[in-house]
């Protein structure tokens, strides 16, 4: 059995929850960049606009082979109670038909069940299996990795 984590992430947070996610699992880990500038306060509010109004992004890579892997985790942080937009623009792209898939979410606080529920629609409009989901709040560092471990593991 062949496992992909694909994540975005702007601060750090969803990187760390997919790093965590393959030291438990293993598989390949692969990093969707998105290509607008969100650094600083203003990517951050540009980030949380374009996620509520659902704006286009481009992307790097700007499509990921699904072929030779049987689970595949898609994470994205909270913006907005919605995904970023680079998760959405790969989502949208991707063929996940008999692919049994594991949504998550990192958040400061709230949103992480309408953000994991948009993944979720995209993924069965485009043929894939919802096995779980899940969200973890990054607020204290300390927390991630047990919260993580918990959840997948559960």
């Amino acid at each position: 059995m062949s496992n992909l984590i694909i994540y975005y992430s702007r601060s750090g947070k969803t990187k760390l929850v997919s790093k965590i996610i393959q030291e438990e699992i293993g598989g390949t880990l692969v990093e969707i960049k998105d290509k607008t500038n969100r650094s600083g306060i203003f990517g951050y509010v540009k980030g949380a606009l374009d996620a509520m109004l659902g704006s286009n992004t481009d992307i790097e890579p700007d499509y990921v082979d699904l072929t030779e892997y049987d689970t595949i985790y898609v994470g994205t942080p909270v913006w907005a109670s919605k995904p970023a937009p680079a998760i959405m623009k790969l989502l949208e792209k991707c063929d996940f038909n008999d692919k049994n898939i594991i949504t998550f979410a990192t958040m400061g606080g709230s949103g992480g069940d309408t953000t994991v529920k948009a993944m979720n629609n995209i993924i069965k409009k485009n043929n894939g299996k919802i096995l779980k989901s899940f969200s973890i709040i990054t607020g204290d560092n300390s927390k991630i990795e047990n919260l993580t471990k918990q959840a997948i593991n559960d």
